[in-house]
C-alpha cells in the first residue's frame, strides 16, 4: 500500500503515559510522608502529585493499606542495606556500635518513614508470606547477628534489648524529647 506524501503524522497522544507509574507513585508517596506523614496520604493526594487519574494508582495498588505497606517494605529494605554497609565498613570491634550509630541516623534522616515502618501497625497486621513480613524481619537479622557476634552466649532476646534501646532513642529524638545527636548517647545508654 503507497502512503500519500501529503500526510500529516499522527498528532500527539491523548492520554499520558508513565513509563515506570509505579515507581513514580512510591516516590511521591515517600515524598508526601516525609513531608506531612502517613496519616494525611490519601489516594487521591498521590494520584494529583504524581500527575496521573485516580483510577491509575489503583492498577498498582489495591487501596492506601497496599501503597503504605509497599512504600514501608522498601523502608525496611533501605534500612537493612543501612545496618549491613555500616557493619561492614571496619573492624568486627566495632560493627555493633557503627550499627547502632546507623539505625539512628536512619531514624532521624527518616522519621515519619520510621514512624510508618515501627508505629502504624502495618507489620503486626501483615501475612505472614508478605514482603512487608519478610523485608521487616530481615531487618532485624544484621542486629541479631552482631549482638550474637560481640557476645555468643547473647540470647535473641538480648538483640532485642538494644533494639528496644535504639528504638527508643530516635523516638525520644522524634518527639522533641532529647534534643542534640542522639549518637552521643551512645556510650552511656547502648555500651
Amino acid at each position: 500500500m503507497k502512503q500519500n506524501a501529503d500526510a500529516k503524522p499522527p498528532g500527539p497522544r491523548k492520554t499520558y503515559h508513565h513509563g515506570d507509574l509505579r515507581k513514580v507513585l512510591l516516590d511521591a508517596a515517600r515524598a508526601e510522608i516525609a513531608a506531612h506523614g502517613a496519616q494525611g496520604l490519601s489516594m487521591a493526594s498521590l494520584a494529583r502529585r504524581a500527575g496521573v487519574a485516580q483510577s491509575a494508582s489503583y492498577r498498582h495498588f489495591t487501596d492506601r493499606e497496599d501503597l503504605l505497606a509497599a512504600v514501608a517494605t522498601d523502608g525496611f529494605e533501605r534500612f537493612t542495606e543501612v545496618l549491613l554497609e555500616a557493619a561492614s565498613d571496619g573492624d568486627d570491634v566495632t560493627a555493633l556500635k557503627r550499627m547502632a550509630v546507623a539505625y539512628l541516623v536512619f531514624g532521624e534522616k527518616n522519621v515519619e518513614l520510621y514512624r510508618l515502618m515501627f508505629a502504624s501497625g502495618l507489620v503486626p497486621g501483615a501475612a505472614s508470606d508478605s514482603a512487608l513480613k519478610h523485608a521487616a524481619t530481615a531487618s532485624f537479622q544484621p542486629l541479631l547477628d552482631r549482638v550474637r557476634a560481640s557476645d555468643p552466649a547473647a540470647s535473641y532476646l538480648s538483640a532485642h534489648v538494644k533494639w528496644g534501646q535504639l528504638h527508643g532513642l530516635v523516638m525520644l529524638k522524634a518527639d522533641g524529647f532529647i534534643h542534640g545527636p542522639v549518637e552521643a548517647l551512645m556510650d552511656a545508654v547502648f555500651f
